[in-house]
């Protein structure tokens, strides 16, 4: 079927309603234009004999080359974005050196606490949180029950947690 002839008889049968249908999708005549000619020239490469339907295969080529150029035009409208407006509406996450400071005051109060408990909570508490073992891990390098090691992590951890908001 894909002789010369046959390929602009069809053309010609769908063009108007093709037209159509991508001003209806656009709302831009000028783009339905472009968008029709492009999916002719998609179309006219194809092999047609497998077509059962050429006008909705044409409709479809349509319908995804207007997705395909929104999609671009919403990246393209992000990327023309004037850098400097852009970065002055985002919000400086980083931390002034005073925030540092009394983070890191903090974290030694902590710190501190943690080594003022008995050694077996205490490294209860930097086995599980530390050094990543699992609750029974530590039961059973501790030589304790596992409900045992997890009350020695929470209790240590409670008064490291009243240490820290005592510290802010």
């Amino acid at each position: 079927m894909k002789t010369k002839q046959a390929l602009s008889d069809l053309y010609e049968a769908h063009r108007s309603g093709l037209l159509s249908y991508a001003r209806q999708l656009s709302g831009d005549s000028v783009l339905a234009e472009d968008i029709v000619h492009d999916a002719w020239v998609l179309f006219a490469k194809q092999p047609t004999q497998a077509i059962s339907s050429p006008a909705s295969y044409l409709r479809t080529i349509v319908r995804n080359l207007l997705l395909t150029r929104g999609r671009r035009a919403k990246i393209e409208r992000v990327s023309d974005a004037d850098f400097d407006v852009v970065s002055a509406t985002v919000a400086d996450e980083t931390s002034s050196p005073e925030d540092v400071v009394a983070a890191r005051e903090i974290m030694t109060c902590v710190m501190d606490a943690l080594d003022a408990l008995p050694k077996r909570q205490s490294d209860a508490i930097r086995m599980y949180h530390f050094e990543g073992m699992k609750l029974r891990e530590v039961a059973a390098a501790l030589d304790v029950s596992i409900s045992m090691a997890h009350t020695l992590i929470t209790e240590g951890l409670a008064i490291c947690n009243r240490v820290r908001k005592e510290g802010q």
